[in-house]
């Protein structure tokens, strides 16, 4: 109940707002939003070249009469996918609202309160507050009798993370993986071959420190929030001392940033920094001109990269790169993927038309689109796996590191946990690695805290 108090307040609030600005006559009509970095821009000069649409069934209502949908997206790329659902649906078509760092349930009260309600929309916090605050609609009903998601194969587990009580609220818009990015010419520079698939965590640091040269302004690694955000606990995982990303435990009911492995692991990556000096912190790379923030800029060994950061480096880098699994551990060698959650929402005005956009996500033409753009396939089908390998983007790349990253890649969590967003494991990586004042003392009474909260809104949801 205080949940759903909660968003009535907000749409309260938006209403009021709404009246006065619509008094003073004012309006802002500007849609031009910066991309989420979990969002990978896409690039295609023939958007239905990848697939016959007609390939994939659909499920057609009787009523055609032209539906907009609504669809809120931190993308601003997603135009030759709209193109292919358009052309596959050509009644319905899509109208983005951009998300531009606004925490998307206002973007919904704001929506509803002017009375063109959204019909769609990207998650950008736990799916339980958007569940508990009676925003999504429940997709059981309609994926039980949608021919597009009843005719393909999904991986074993897929709607784990989108589930609450057995009831499926969301499905993953795009499954987007995660590698190290490879300056090869700056492997080259320093007598440096190619690191193998089967790489180390020791490796990729001896690799960092070879590929640094002050003098020339080049380090090991780009200074990016991404090596702690996405590696780090990746590494902790690999080496048995967290069980899940983002130090989680087996249950994701816990945080284990706080353990001493695990804090030995910061430290570890933190040493790139304030003992091998192959990486610099955000001070020290902002006085340098921020050359080494961006990999595409060459100045840097090795970075993070998903899909979203490999059209413009086909395009506009001047140096050979390639990617690589992320390194082997002492357990295993597990990888990093994200599912960015898609819901239909409770107050569309066309949730038919609506979730044909959801299962439209499941067709080969839209998987194939996808892997264009360097996303994982959702679905295990022949035919699509067997792309990979016709696909433009990873020509004359390291395909067998593609394979082992989607082989491996475990999903990054936080959908389903309570509290997730006040979980600030993001925010004590970033202090820790790249601020000019680590102090590794604040991280057991965050923990803790959190700990703590996140256990107290898991037993009020019973």
């Amino acid at each position: 109940m205080k949940n759903k108090r909660s968003f009535a307040w907000v749409l309260s609030i938006v209403l009021i707002m709404t009246l006065v600005l619509s008094a003073c006559g004012g309006g802002n009509n500007n849609n031009n939003g910066n991309a989420s970095p979990s969002a990978s821009p896409s690039t295609s000069a023939d958007p239905s070249a990848s697939a016959d649409p007609s390939a994939s069934p659909s499920a057609a209502p009787e009523d055609q009469t032209p539906v907009e949908l609504n669809f809120i997206s931190w993308k601003d790329t997603y135009n030759p996918l709209y193109d292919l659902f358009h052309k596959k649906y050509p009644w319905i078509t899509i109208k983005q609202t951009p998300v531009n760092s606004q925490p998307i349930m206002e973007i919904i009260a704001a929506l509803e309160a002017a009375g063109t309600p959204a019909d769609v929309t990207e998650i950008d916090q736990d799916l339980i507050a958007f569940q508990q605050n009676g925003l999504v609609e429940e997709l059981t009903p309609y994926i039980d009798s949608d021919p597009t998601m009843q005719s393909v194969t999904l991986p074993n587990g897929f709607f784990d993370t989108m589930a609450i009580g057995g009831k499926k609220y969301a499905v993953p818009m795009v499954d987007v993986p995660m590698w190290i990015l490879v300056n090869k010419d700056l492997l080259a520079k320093n007598g440096l071959e190619m690191p193998p698939n089967d790489w180390t965590y020791d490796d990729f640091r001896e690799y960092a420190k070879k590929m640094t040269n002050p003098d020339a302004g080049e380090y090991g690694l780009t200074t990016q929030p991404e090596w702690q955000m996405r590696l780090l606990s990746t590494k902790a995982v690999a080496d048995g001392h967290a069980d899940n990303l983002w130090y989680m435990n087996a249950d994701l009911t816990q945080s284990r940033m706080a353990e001493p492995d695990v804090i030995n692991d910061i430290k570890w990556l933190s040493e790139f920094v304030t003992k091998d000096g192959s990486m610099l912190n955000n001070t020290k790379a902002s006085e340098q001109g921020g050359l080494v923030n961006e990999f595409i800029n060459g100045k840097t060994g090795f970075a993070i990269g998903g899909d979203w950061v490999l059209p413009k480096l086909k395009s506009d880098a001047k140096f050979e790169w390639d990617v690589l699994p992320f390194p082997k551990g002492k357990v295993k060698q597990p990888g990093y993927t994200i599912y960015g959650p898609l819901a239909l929402l409770a107050g569309s005005k066309h949730k038919k038309e609506a979730f044909l956009w959801l299962s439209f996500q499941f067709t080969k033409e839209a998987q194939m689109w996808k892997i264009d753009q360097g996303a994982n396939a959702s679905i295990v089908d022949g035919d699509i796996d067997a792309y990979y390998q016709k696909t433009p983007m990873w020509q004359g790349k390291n395909f067998e590191a593609v394979q082992i990253a989607k082989k491996n890649a475990m999903i990054m969590p936080g959908v389903m946990i309570p509290g997730w967003s006040e979980y600030d494991a993001n925010g004590i990586g970033n202090r820790l690695i790249t601020g000019d004042e680590p102090d590794f003392s604040e991280i057991a009474p965050a923990i803790e805290k959190w700990n703590k909260r996140t256990l107290e809104l898991r037993a009020a949801l019973k």
